[in-house]
């Protein structure tokens, strides 16, 4: 193509944005324009289109004007791209070297970066050196994201509120820059809906509530400043309920950096690990006491986030698989001898040919023996006598105990040990063709699954060590929450999922349907953990009494 032509169809692009750190005045769009009609008279070219991008990242090429350029140019409506400098087309190097070195000259394009001196039609030592100048700008995006972060995080640590949207019930306060203030007209909707959930009420209740009485959620009375309207089809749902009920923000606190961007160049979002989260407590004036909410977290996070089920059952959201760790399914199940009406069996999510294991448990049945072991593991913590005999026995055994899961830990070591220097044998095999590759993969696929389950077992005994003892000491101490949760649960008549979800953490259950109660209270776990130990020594003192 002869470059000297004046014909060209010329599609000028511009792009400006500050979180590129673009300066205002060197870069902004009147800047960039007037630099490419004065290149244009020179070379006694013409527009064909001009592209405009206000406020979009140079490390995404998905931008609207961009991609109709992109468009024009497969339609022939263009056939060369003007920009001020490189970076105006892009900060990605890759990408962007992918339309200079592969779009551009497979639809005949040329493209010119004015400052830069680059034109892809001249044969010219500039050009060559474009990859490092994309590299350059991409290496400068990253930089400026960098800094940006570093700023944000610098202030979310402070206790600034760096999020796009309040929380429900807080709107930004009108003097103090990034600080929340509470909204009085919703925060007593906030307040009705903690203390439904503290008094045993659902989630799908208090959707229903919501709902009836015509409260706007959250978003639509953001965009249309109502607290109730009846002809919103917008309802509340209870994801959005949990979300809230487990929401720092309504004590006080400030939880921050939850979903950060996954990086400058991608734009998705991903979840943080409790320990990367910035947590601030006191920021703001609270609309929930934090004892209520206390409270309120031992049952939301037992529960979990399924409030679609049919049917509520009593235990359903604290048990779990003692071997995959997942929360257990009850499913109805039509007896296969007799074929009988439809019954609850607690099943494994994760049970397929080579998944966990069956299991197929009569959840009446478990619920019935589960709230007689619970009741009688409740009436004797009342029993100082039975306790403290036992804990004198407890302690004594506590060294032999020791000994055993370090002798443990030190065999499953070895165990290891030898399998590694298997994987490294066999390694040395495949590159000295003594073995195919089939045969390695199968063997380092055995040798690796076993160095897992002996992680898995050795990170089991290391717990168990860790807090050997530990429920012992701490049990002379006991939060006195408990005392008032035990006195609850056995006054009730019929049992609530509030007070279970008080006192217990989980419950695991094993391939051969042996049962793990796991409490939210030392004492508790003693006795449940030598439950027959106790069942013992109470039979014991309580034939005592009867002889005396």
């Amino acid at each position: 193509m002869n470059i000297t032509r004046t014909n060209f169809k010329v599609g000028a692009y511009i792009r400006l944005s500050r979180d590129d750190g673009d300066k205002q005045e060197s870069e902004s769009i009147g800047n960039q324009r007037k630099i490419i009609e004065r290149f244009l008279r020179e070379s006694d070219l013409s527009y064909a289109e001009e592209y405009v991008d206000d406020g979009w990242s140079g490390t995404t090429f998905n931008r609207p004007s961009f991609m109709r350029m992109i468009e024009d140019i497969k339609s022939k409506k263009i056939d060369m791209v003007i920009t001020k400098d490189l970076s105006r087309l892009g900060r990605d190097y890759i990408q962007t070297g992918y339309y200079i070195e592969n779009f551009f000259p497979e639809n005949h394009v040329r493209y010119v970066s004015i400052l830069d001196g680059i034109d892809t039609f001249i044969d010219s030592s500039t050009n060559d050196i474009t990859p490092f100048k994309a590299i350059l700008n991409d290496m400068y995006a990253k930089d400026i994201s960098k800094k940006v972060k570093s700023v944000l995080r610098e202030k979310q640590k402070n206790g600034e509120f760096m999020c796009s949207t309040p929380p429900y019930g807080y709107k930004r306060h009108p003097n103090i820059k990034n600080k929340l203030t509470i909204d009085y007209n919703v925060s007593h909707i906030v307040k009705k809906i903690f203390e439904m959930y503290d008094n045993g009420i659902g989630s799908v209740n208090i959707v229903k509530y919501l709902n009836q009485n015509h409260y706007l959620p959250p978003r639509c009375y953001r965009q249309f400043g109502k607290v109730q309207d009846e002809t919103c089809e917008k309802q509340w749902n209870e994801v959005g309920i949990m979300n809230m009920l487990k929401n720092e923000a309504y004590i006080g606190n400030l939880v921050q950096n939850k979903t950060p961007v996954i990086s400058y160049k991608v734009k998705k979002t991903r979840k943080t690990d409790e320990s990367e989260r910035i947590r601030v407590n006191n920021t703001h004036e609270p609309i929930i006491d934090k004892d209520m909410f206390d409270r309120i977290q031992v049952v939301a996070n037992a529960r979990g986030r399924n409030t679609k089920l049919k049917y509520e059952y009593l235990f359903r959201g604290l048990i779990y698989c003692k071997h995959c760790g997942r929360k257990l399914q009850i499913v109805l199940k039509k007896n296969a001898k007799r074929q009988s009406q439809k019954r609850p069996y607690i099943t494994c999510s994760d049970h397929k040919p080579r998944g966990c294991y069956a299991l197929n448990m009569n959840y009446y049945k478990f619920e019935e023996k589960m709230i007689d072991i619970i009741k009688q593991i409740c009436e004797m913590y009342h029993s100082e006598s039975v306790f403290y005999e036992l804990y004198e026995n407890l302690i004594s055994k506590t060294t032999d105990i020791r000994e055993k899961y370090q002798k443990n830990i030190k065999d499953i070591d070895k165990e290891i040990k030898d399998i590694n220097l298997k994987l490294d044998k066999i390694y040395q095999d495949r590159l000295n063709d003594i073995i195919t590759n089939e045969d390695y993969k199968r063997y380092s696929e055995s040798f690796v699954k076993d160095r897992n389950r002996l992680i898995n077992e050795k990170t089991e005994v290391e717990i168990k060590l860790e807090n050997l003892g530990h429920n012992i000491m701490s049990a002379k101490v006991e939060n006195e929450d408990c005392e008032n949760y035990i006195r609850e649960f056995l006054s009730q008549k019929e049992i609530t999922k509030m007070s279970l979800y008080r006192l217990i953490k989980k419950i695991e259950i094993d391939k051969d349907k042996n049962i793990y109660i796991h409490f939210n209270f030392s004492k508790l776990n003693i006795i449940s953990q030598n439950f027959d130990e106790f069942i013992e020594i109470n039979e014991i003192i309580n034939s005592k009494r009867k002889v005396v």
